[in-house]
């Protein structure tokens, strides 16, 4: 980013854009619209744009801080000893910008040089998924140690017998070995974004329908245009040498730390991770926000076809992103880069994992594990402030990205019947502020006009449902999901029932305290008026509240005598719920994780709970204290049941679907022709539970149901709920 500013106070724009009155971005050492015209070699900043005297390009561009050396280990196991290249700042630089000077020259298109680059780009597109190698003799920083840690009572006195920080520190080098296989392996997936613009366009579609989850829309929007604009020349032309130069640019730059204090403006801030400055996070998120919208998208949508070229294989490009960013998360992981860019990648990176590996698999549960285990290393679960070292965005960043994860934590262990691994009494759990992007990107006094503008909770007062908002919702539901797990799960030391009381009044009071335009209007639940996804947001916090209340039926009746009544009225109304989303399902057509994780987390236990008692009143009429409309029960059944069919088989959510269907379709067959049901499958309508018992299907004792429901993975896969 061009830091230089003129005398009115705005930022100097390029000679091509300031004579063509032109917007510029700022961006060095080429601007993006410079680089779209192909005006490379005229975009220069002149630091006196009105004299004759013209500059060569770049030379306004202020010097780079000074890095550490990269050492490039040759791991090659043809050779006989291993060589050790090491590579300087400078030397980097130079070598890199020849690179660039060299790839605007025109290359002969049969020459043996092109047949070899050819040849070389296959070769690496086949090792793609191959595994990295790992050579490191780094010593990083150890990360937040508590109270109890080794160096406490050292980091208590060190002060006072004059020992600063920096010498307490002085035995962590920061020498980092970087093997030939990490080098290579960085520019073989620097292949995939030769095409940046597809990128782009990827990029504006994620935010226009899902908000974002953690990284905002302005960060990730300007990393994607500086890499474009900086680098465009050697990801075009796909050199394998040039390639090689710059994912070693690259590793210069992640190895070099993170370095922001509590002036740093949001700009600066996005400056030091793109451009020149690129580094393995920042691609490692533009790969994870372009698969999350490839696995949120239908096949056939506009965005995935050409006039030109072959409609792109959705599932197959998806893939190929997550790996790549698999990759990154990898390299950081390697030489143990722990900073706020590396969070936001993984968590991005954990969404879109989870949203393609196995439902109830160890890879997704072994994921989150790692993010958790990240952010208390860096020490988030502690008290999170402004202060000389942290800006008030990066402040409010990881506030989101920590109750984000607290969150996530507490849904997987309810869906996968686990402990938790996060909990409120090591974790001090701080709501960030209901800001939108642009405001948390403001500085000065736009942002103490913008944070005036919030209520006394830190609720916004316009009525819009913004990324934060639903954190913030989310967030609180989890502490109280927290504690519902512990009578579901936990070992019981107190009364239940009055632990119980004590959870469902503040579930109510928390839906009570809700500003009123985020609770959802039964009555007339679909408005147009709203965005497709403030109305998913909407609706995930309506069902969440009820849900609360249907785990909590749940774990009284499994754990005393309670009576099954409540249950059976709140599985009703989330039913209700769920009908109507289904009834609207084109309205979301863009959103089909989260249409499925509301037909398996509520529709389907909602579902099993109404169509066993329904059978069961079939079985003893005139018995049951809380009867069921036959006629519209069996309706609203039967088309609960066609929605579950029309669930390709190639979806993740398939095998969850396709066994609430059979199980559903057979209570509908038994009520509905119970004679030809019992003489083609031997059964009769009694086996369905024991009948010498009088007690509901759903306590805990009546066969099918129970095994069925207790054994459903109802594991949570939406980016949506990741907030």
């Amino acid at each position: 980013m061009n830091t230089t500013y003129r005398r009115n106070g705005k930022l100097q724009s390029c000679e091509p854009c300031r004579k063509g009155k032109l917007r510029c971005d700022h961006m060095m050492p080429t601007c993006g619209r410079c680089a779209r015209r192909n005006m490379a070699e005229q975009c220069v900043y002149h630091p006196a744009p009105l004299s004759k005297a013209l500059p060569t390009p770049h030379t306004s561009e202020a010097s780079p801080s000074p890095r550490p050396n990269l050492q490039i280990c040759d791991t090659n196991p043809d050779t006989t000893s291993e060589s050790l290249v090491t590579v300087s700042e400078s030397a980097g630089r130079s070598n890199y910008h020849e690179t660039l000077a060299e790839e605007s020259l025109q290359v002969q298109p049969h020459s043996r040089s092109q047949r070899g680059v050819e040849d070389n780009q296959r070769t690496i597109q086949q090792s793609l998924t191959q595994t990295l190698g790992f050579s490191t003799t780094s010593q990083s920083s150890p990360g937040f140690l508590g109270a109890t840690s080794y160096s406490a009572i050292l980091a208590e006195n060190e002060t006072n017998i004059g020992i600063t920080s920096t010498d307490a520190g002085a035995g962590h080098g920061s020498f980092a070995a970087v093997s030939q296989t990490h080098v290579q392996k960085g520019a073989e997936m620097l292949l995939l974004l030769k095409d940046m613009p597809l990128f782009d366009r990827f990029i504006d579609r994620w935010f226009s329908l899902s908000r974002g989850i953690v990284v905002i829309e302005p960060m990730v929007k300007q990393w994607a245009a500086s890499l474009w604009a900086c680098h465009h020349k050697v990801l075009q032309s796909q050199r394998p040498d040039s390639m090689i130069k710059l994912s070693e640019v690259i590793w210069l730059n992640t190895l070099n730390p993170l370095k922001f204090n509590g002036k740093t403006t949001p700009r600066e801030f996005v400056a030091i991770g793109t451009g020149e400055n690129l580094r393995w996070e920042v691609v490692g998120i533009i790969f994870s926000v372009v698969g999350m919208l490839a696995m949120t998208l239908l096949d056939g949508d506009s965005i995935f076809l050409s006039h030109d070229d072959e409609p792109l294989d959705r599932k197959q490009f998806a893939l190929n992103v997550w790996n790549a960013s698999e990759i990154c998360l990898k390299f950081c992981s390697d030489f143990d880069v722990l900073n706020d860019l590396f969070h936001w990648l993984l968590y991005e990176n954990t969404v879109l994992t989870s949203s393609l590996q196995p439902k109830g698999g160890y890879a997704n549960w072994q994921k989150a594990g790692v993010l958790n285990n990240a952010l208390l290393a860096f020490g988030l679960h502690q008290e999170i402030k402004v202060d000389a070292d942290t800006p008030f965005f990066i402040t409010e960043f990881r506030k989101k990205v920590f109750v984000s994860a607290y969150s996530n934590d507490k849904y997987m262990a309810t869906f996968l019947g686990r402990p938790p691994r996060l909990t409120h009494r090591y974790c001090r759990i701080q709501l960030p502020l209901d800001l939108t992007d642009a405001q948390i990107m403001s500085d000065g006094l736009d942002l103490d006009n913008a944070i005036g503008t919030l209520d006394n909770e830190g609720w916004n007062q316009r009525g819009t449902i913004h990324r934060c908002t639903f954190a913030r919702i989310v967030a609180q539901n989890a502490r109280i999901r927290e504690d519902i797990l512990e009578i579901s799960l936990g070992v019981h030391e107190q009364d239940i029932v009055l632990r119980a009381e004590s959870i469902e009044k503040r579930a109510e009071e928390m839906w009570e305290t809700l500003p009123e335009f985020l609770r959802l209007d039964s009555h007339n639940p679909w408005d147009i008026k709203r965005a497709p996804v403030e109305l998913l947001f909407l609706v995930y916090v309506r069902l969440e509240n009820l849900n609360h209340h249907f785990l909590l039926q749940r774990s009284l009746i499994k754990n005393t005598t309670s009576d099954t009544g409540k249950l059976l009225a709140i599985a009703k109304e989330i039913f209700l719920d769920v009908l109507i989303i289904v009834n609207n399902r084109d309205s979301i057509r863009d959103f089909q994780i989260d249409f499925l994780l509301i037909l398996c987390t509520h529709g389907l236990p909602s579902s099993a709970v109404i169509a066993v008692e329904l059978l069961r009143q079939e079985q003893n009429r005139g018995v049951s204290m809380n009867p069921l409309s036959r006629s519209d029960t069996i309706q609203d059944l039967s088309i609960f049941v066609g929605c579950l069919s029309s669930i390709r088989p190639d979806s993740g959510a398939y095998s969850i679907c396709d066994r609430g269907r059979r199980f559903l379709k057979r209570i509908l067959d038994t009520i509905l022709s119970p004679a030809t049901i019992a003489a083609s499958s031997n059964l009769s309508i009694l086996d369905f539970q024991d009948s010498s018992s009088s007690v509901p299907l759903f306590p805990g004792n009546d066969g099918d149901f129970m095994r069925w429901l207790e054994t459903m993975e109802w594991e949570h896969e939406n980016w949506t709920n990741f907030n």
